[in-house]
């Protein structure tokens, strides 16, 4: 995928069977995200995931969802019942600004 494909946003379904176009972020948004991806686990093999792990992945969701979905990225509650770990993977890589979908 061409890094102007990338731009155009990818295409994301997510749980609740709604499709979202995830952007890019911006280097605004980029700086917010940063400060709560950095503090998340980079190794699950100690104890598994905990309760604040997975409020640290909302948070960066939340932040990523921010343009495609306003709503639902101020809904903590609605975004954790349409959010699974492969979704938050695709969110979290397109908008980082790479392909979530490598062929």
């Amino acid at each position: 995928m061409a890094n102007n494909d990338l731009f155009k946003g990818v295409e994301i379904t997510f749980s609740d069977g709604k499709k979202r176009t995830v952007k890019p972020l911006t280097i605004k948004n980029l700086r917010e995200f940063m400060k709560v991806a950095n503090n998340m686990k980079q190794n699950n093999d100690e104890g598994g995931m905990s309760d604040e792990d997975i409020d640290k992945m909302v948070s960066a969701a939340a932040i990523a969802l921010k343009k495609a979905d306003p709503e639902l990225a101020s809904d903590r509650d609605a975004l954790e019942e349409i959010l699974d770990l492969s979704t938050f993977a695709q969110v979290m890589a397109a908008a980082m600004g790479n392909d979530p979908n490598p062929q």
